[in-house]
């Protein structure tokens, strides 16, 4: 290879580099103004929509109710990595929902690394999956891809499903996610295949986690609420999508990460706690 090509791959790979870290930090730079959307988002579902439920919620329920396995039943609370995490990791709380664009923001550039913290056993992670966009968009995206993450996790495939569901997020806000998708597609992607497959269908088409998903939405969005509002200095505009808890309290450090490893997270996550 001459020297000249070398250059120039090592320049492409500057601009590369650089391009990267302008993107981390553009995330930052607007996570504060699309919180305050989707803040604007979760006020009018609490204040107007209170009692309001997707169509998808409302078509009838034909299954004996399960809870997914990784999931506790009180809290609607899923714990990735509950027999990993070492004995004193800090417990990462990640609210989300499926339709949220910050969301799938912050799982790009954050998510490998939280996943390489889970696999490590240095924190026990943890997901909310909230479902308040329904209310803004018709469909009910958020709740049945909320369906889908909880049937895929009876056949120990949440981890996988819940990826793919970011990884495959519409570029517009709200046009949501079709039944193929969710139902076939995003299945095979996350490597549901063969007899698991057709389980993880029956469970999705007879929305056997209905009961939990509605629980842990609303349980979810309350305790998220509550938490921003003991902290109106961190949260001046109130709860809103992607919000975290280390050990149950707030957790803004991740924002003033720009370029996240797994040593600077977990050092950040760790003195949060």
């Amino acid at each position: 290879m001459s020297q000249q090509h070398s250059r120039r791959e090592a320049l492409r790979a500057e601009q590369e580099a650089t391009e990267r870290a302008a993107k981390r930090k553009k995330l930052i730079g607007v996570i504060a103004g699309v919180v305050v959307i989707a803040v604007v988002v979760v006020i009018t579902t609490i204040t107007i929509n209170t009692h309001k439920r997707s169509a998808a919620e409302n078509t009838p329920v034909t299954s004996a109710q399960v809870t997914p396995p990784s999931a506790d039943a009180a809290t609607g609370i899923y714990t990735v990595n509950q027999k990993s995490a070492k004995k004193d990791a800090p417990t990462l709380t990640l609210y989300e929902d499926y339709q949220c664009p910050i969301c799938k923001e912050t799982e790009d550039v954050y998510g490998p690394v939280l996943r390489k913290l889970a696999a490590s056993g240095d924190i026990k992670l943890q997901y909310r999956t909230l479902t308040f966009l329904d209310d803004s968009y018709p469909g009910g995206s958020s709740y049945r891809a909320a369906m889908a993450a909880a049937s895929a996790d009876m056949v120990g495939k949440l981890g996988a499903y819940h990826n793919t569901i970011y990884k495959n997020q519409p570029e517009r806000e709200g046009a949501g996610y079709t039944e193929e998708q969710l139902r076939n597609t995003f299945a095979k992607d996350a490597g549901i295949t063969g007899t698991d497959l057709m389980k993880f269908q029956k469970y999705y088409d007879t929305k056997a986690a209905s009961d939990f998903i509605k629980l842990a939405a609303n349980k979810g969005l309350d305790e998220g609420t509550k938490l921003a509002a003991g902290d109106p200095t961190s949260f001046p505009n109130g709860f809103g999508t992607p919000f975290f808890t280390v050990n149950g309290k707030p957790y803004t450090g991740w924002q003033s990460i720009t370029n996240p490893t797994p040593a600077a997270l977990l050092a950040s996550i760790k003195s949060a706690g």
